[in-house]
C-alpha cells in the first residue's frame, strides 16, 4: 500500500478552514540563508499552499555570505513585529553555523516548527497522522527510527514515548544497524541520505516511512531506495508522502499561533 500524503493533508486543511478568516492580517515569515535546492523546493511548496489558503506569506531570502549576527538581528525584528504570527527558519543553515543558537532565537509564541514545545513538530506529527489515517496500528509493533535530529527523530521519539511506546532509535554510532532495521514492523528513516535504506535491510512485513529528503541528481530524493517499494507491505513515497502532511501541520500551527 502506498501511503500518499495528499488526502491526509486535505483533512487537516478542512479542519482549519473555518479559522482562516480570523487571521487575515497575520503573516507567516520564512527565513532562508543560501541556495540549498531542497530548501528552495520546499519553500515553493509552502508558499503555494499559503496562497491557496489565503494566508500571507513572506520569504526573507538572505545570501549565504551573511553573518549569524545579521540573521539574529532579522529574527529579533520579526519577533517584535505584531503582524508576524509565525516564523520558520529553513534548514539546513550554512556549514559552521550554530543551528541551536539561530533556532532558539525565534520566540516561543512564533516557533511554529515546534522546537520549543509550544506547538507539535510538523514532521513528527505528520508521521503519526499518516499512520492513523491509513489505519496502521502502533500497538505491539517494533518501531525503529533511523536518525535522531531535532526536526524528526527526536520529537517523534518523544511523541511515541508519551503514548507508552518504546521505539528503537538508531544513528551513525549504532551497532548492528542492519539487524535492527530488519527487525522493524514500522521503520521511520530521517537521515537525509538518498537511497540509504536498501531492500536487503527491510522485511516484507515492514511499513516504511520515508522522512528524509535531500537533493540527488537535480531532484528531491528520500532515504529509501525505490527497490524497497516492491518488497515491503506499505511505504510513504518521496515526494508526495510525509512532505505534504508536514506542510499541512505547519500551516495548522501557524493558524493556531495567529489566533492567539
Amino acid at each position: 500500500m502506498i501511503l500518499h500524503g495528499k488526502p491526509v493533508a486535505e483533512k487537516i486543511y478542512q479542519k482549519v478552514q473555518s479559522d482562516l478568516k480570523k487571521i487575515s492580517k497575520k503573516y507567516l515569515a520564512v527565513v532562508l540563508v543560501g541556495e540549498d535546492p531542497a530548501s528552495l523546493s520546499y519553500i515553493k511548496i509552502k508558499e503555494k499552499i499559503a496562497q491557496r489558503l489565503g494566508l500571507n506569506f513572506h520569504l526573507y531570502h538572505l545570501p549565504g555570505i551573511v553573518s549569524e549576527k545579521e540573521v539574529l538581528k532579522l529574527l529579533a525584528d520579526l519577533n517584535q513585529n505584531k503582524f508576524i504570527a509565525g516564523i520558520v527558519v529553513q534548514l539546513p543553515l550554512p556549514k559552521g553555523w550554530s543551528d541551536q543558537k539561530i533556532l532558539d532565537y525565534v520566540s516561543l509564541e512564533k516557533d511554529i516548527d515546534g522546537f520549543k514545545g509550544r506547538y507539535p513538530s510538523p514532521t513528527a506529527q505528520a508521521i503519526l497522522e499518516t499512520l492513523k489515517f491509513y489505519q496502521i496500528s502502533l500497538k505491539d509493533k517494533k518501531i525503529v527510527i533511523i536518525g535522531h535530529g531535532r526536526l524528526v527523530g527526536e520529537p517523534l521519539e518523544k511523541l511515541l514515548l508519551k503514548q507508552g511506546l518504546k521505539p528503537i532509535v538508531c544513528d551513525s554510532q549504532t551497532k548492528d544497524l542492519k539487524a535492527k532495521i530488519l527487525s522493524a514492523d514500522i521503520l521511520v528513516s530521517a537521515v537525509g541520505r538518498p537511497g540509504f535504506v536498501k531492500a536487503d535491510m527491510v522485511s516484507e512485513k515492514a511499513v516504511v516511512i520515508d522522512a528524509g529528503t535531500a537533493e540527488s541528481k537535480g531532484k528531491i530524493a528520500g532515504d529509501v531506495a525505490e527497490e524497497v517499494y516492491q518488497k515491503v507491505s506499505s511505504y510513504s513515497p518521496v515526494p508526495g508522502g510525509i512532505g505534504p502532511v508536514t506542510v499541512a501541520g505547519l500551516m495548522r500551527n501557524f493558524v493556531h499561533a495567529a489566533k492567539k
